[in-house]
């Protein structure tokens, strides 16, 4: 069910403010419409509670939370920093957009249940998430009761409750499994490698260059380096031409390799050959390691699997943008995306169905974002709730100064950049 979670949420690519409102509103109609049965199945899981205080303590303060959600969703959603011409004109165009996590665990904590994980998954709807839910041991009359609940108001895919025994084992892509208050109840996985798309407009050698720039320092193994490229069918050849060509332009890379990584780079080369991958590889001036282009790469090759950052770049092929973005999302979220391309409706394709820490369109460095991305979040209610439950995007676009007098070329880059994907 987490995969079928997982893959709905993908499909569902960009969370409309609609269809979050439309969650917290069912969510509270859920609550509002059983609320006496809720506060009997409180009473009776807590000896110390009846069901007046049931009510009072839980059952409307929860009401409260979600509420206060529906009305601050949308300004909550809204990108935030330098927008618009003037900004972008004063080399200002960076923004900063908050995305959905994914397919989110919440387990229930014992005390103030109902209030509780109300309160947290008003933030997590709010954020455009996926939920499933398990609740305490101690809670079993309000368990079964929401699990009898939920499926009138949710599909499945949208919110589930959850009764097996392995539920902190699952992959979710944010779980909270402790108690709320102590601070350290959720975690975000790391990053997974980061990609390049080349889109069809793109100046295939002006991006090549840009490309070797980002993965020439310290031997490849640079923070937001980036770890593979997906280009069109046809161009994948003409591309790694000018990959090959930008890499032995450039000098010696200040970092050779140490033995051991050198062994694993070895490894994975041999097995991308054997795997049917040709391997183009473009020894740079004097000393120092060689940059390895790798064409034909395909996912089961040890390349694209093993957390080695080094001198190599896999061209993985894609016949649509969506194939390629299907790629992508088919592997934990990245720590940045590089898109290149002058069409504007496939960037803002890219940028709303796509999940990621940082994304640079026209390879604008994205420096602020740090390089171990795993983190820890605390659960909070309201806007802070939200923005926990949110992956924060770095946007980075070229400012526009210097860039307008510039001769239009076929397939150079859009100096206009992009639109912020959520509004």
């Amino acid at each position: 069910m987490l995969e079928a979670q997982r893959g709905a949420f993908f499909a569902d690519l960009p969370v409309s403010l609609a269809i979050r409102r439309d969650r917290l509103r069912r969510a509270v109609e859920m609550i509002e419409k059983n609320a006496d049965a809720l506060c009997d199945a409180l009473a009776a899981d807590q000896t110390n509670q009846d069901i007046v205080s049931a009510r009072l303590t839980e059952v409307a303060p929860a009401l409260t939370a979600l509420r206060a959600s529906i009305e601050g969703v949308r300004r909550w959603m809204r990108p935030e920093s330098g927008r618009g011409l003037l900004a972008r004109l004063g080399g200002k165009g960076d923004y900063v957009e908050y995305l959905p996590v994914g397919a989110v665990g919440i387990a229930a904590p014992a005390s103030l249940p109902l209030l509780r994980t109300a309160g947290v998954l008003a933030g997590a709807l709010a954020a455009g998430n996926r939920v499933t839910l398990k609740f305490d041991a101690a809670s079993v009359q309000l368990r079964r009761l929401i699990g009898e609940l939920a499926p009138d108001f949710f599909d499945p895919l949208e919110l589930m409750v959850a009764s097996g025994k392995d539920f902190a084992q699952q992959t979710f892509d944010l779980l909270v499994t402790s108690e709320l208050h102590e601070g350290d109840g959720a975690t975000i996985a790391r990053s997974d490698k980061s990609p390049v798309i080349l889109g069809r407009s793109a100046d295939f050698a002006k991006a090549a260059d840009k490309v070797i720039a980002r993965k020439h320092p310290k031997g490849g193994r640079a923070p937001l380096a980036p770890d593979y490229l997906l280009v069109p069918d046809e161009q994948e050849e003409a591309i790694a031409s000018w990959l090959w060509r930008a890499a032995m332009q450039l000098g010696a890379n200040e970092a050779a390799l140490p033995g051991l990584e050198e062994q694993r780079l070895t490894r994975l080369l041999d097995d991308a050959r054997a795997r049917g991958g040709e391997v183009m590889t473009a020894e740079p001036r004097g000393s120092g390691a060689s940059l390895h282009i790798i064409r034909h790469a395909s996912e089961d090759m040890l390349v694209m699997q093993d957390e080695f950052r080094g001198p190599i770049l896999p061209l993985r092929n894609y016949a649509r943008i969506e194939d390629a973005i299907a790629t992508i999302n088919r592997r934990p979220p990245p720590l940045a995306i590089y898109y290149f391309g002058r069409n504007t409706a496939e960037r803002r394709y890219v940028l709303e169905h796509t999940l990621s820490s940082a994304i640079a369109i026209g390879a604008r460095v994205p420096l602020a974002v740090k390089a171990d991305a795993g983190m820890t979040l605390n659960i909070d209610h309201g806007e802070a709730g939200f923005r926990r439950f949110s992956r924060t995007r770095h946007v980075c676009r070229q400012p526009l100064v210097g860039l307008a007098r510039m001769p239009a070329r076929d397939g150079g880059e859009d100096p206009g950049g992009a639109a912020p994907a959520l509004h």
